[in-house]
């Protein structure tokens, strides 16, 4: 097969121009299983990325994709081919497990979705990166599709803190707020709550923290921010009545609420805290 290979070439790349039809040889290695000898011969052939050589391009791919997809992935990641059959090799790709080079050339979002949920698959570095070339519709649409699996809770929020102004905080806090994930709140919301001066940021950070049991983290700001609805926070925290009432304390001090503080310390017999206070 080596020497067949060597004499298909050289008579490819006769001076005066090719003296055997690409399709042919192409068929006569595989007609033998020679995928190795057939692929050389493509690659060396195609160098030139031509337009009209864009069926055989396709056909490098596909045989690869149904035989050897490592070959296949590896000749996709050179970049070396632009104008192949983008819709067929994107099938060929999913079918193979090959879901990064797969989302790499799916538009739809239906096929989108249905290959990113193999996050197992993907390299996480890679998939946050790719988050950032979807538009934002998209983006938020996929994003709902991972958090259907709770162990993908990690790249969510590491896609949603990197993307959070072109997503918007108001958006993706409804997205994990339709999941009822605290604790998704909790570790977005506290990766811009410092850099953001959006009450609902500020407000729905204290919330989740609470509700996580971060309280060091719900005293701290609620002391520290100046971004918080008052009034809003103090009726959630009356409500949740937390052992330590010291961020309540906080916000009804800041806020020229002591009268109802003295009165829900005295209710709560936290009498302690009023001494302390």
């Amino acid at each position: 097969p080596q020497g067949a290979l060597q004499f298909a070439l050289m008579l490819a790349n006769s001076d005066g121009g090719s003296l055997v039809e690409y399709n042919t040889v192409t068929d006569i290695f595989m007609q033998r299983n020679c995928l190795q000898e057939a692929t050389a011969f493509l690659l060396d052939v195609l160098k030139n990325n031509r337009p009209e050589e864009g069926m055989l391009q396709t056909r490098l791919l596909e045989m690869n994709l149904v035989h050897a997809p490592q070959v296949a992935d590896a000749i996709l990641n050179n970049k070396i081919f632009s104008h192949y059959d983008r819709a067929k090799i994107s099938q060929l790709c999913e079918k193979a497990g090959l879901y990064q080079r797969a989302l790499e050339h799916y538009t739809e979002l239906a096929d989108i979705k249905r290959c990113l949920v193999h996050t197992q698959m993907l390299q996480p570095e890679w998939l946050v990166a790719y988050f950032g070339t979807l538009r934002a519709e998209y983006a938020l649409e996929c994003l709902k599709e991972l958090l259907t699996q709770k162990s993908n809770l990690r790249i969510v929020v590491e896609v949603a803190t990197k993307y959070s102004d072109q997503l918007t905080p108001a958006a993706l806090i409804a997205l994990f707020e339709s999941f009822n994930s605290q604790e998704g709140l909790y570790y977005y919301l506290g990766a811009i709550v410092n850099f953001s001066q959006d009450p609902l940021v500020h407000n729905k950070y204290i919330m989740a923290a609470a509700r996580v049991q971060d309280i060091k983290e719900v005293e701290r700001v609620t002391r520290e921010s100046s971004f918080y609805d008052p009034v809003l926070i103090k009726d959630f925290l009356k409500e949740l009545k937390l052992p330590d009432p010291r961020p309540l304390i906080n916000v009804c001090d800041r806020h020229n609420m002591v009268d109802e503080l003295t009165h829900y310390l005295y209710s709560n017999n936290m009498k302690q805290f009023i001494e302390f206070y």
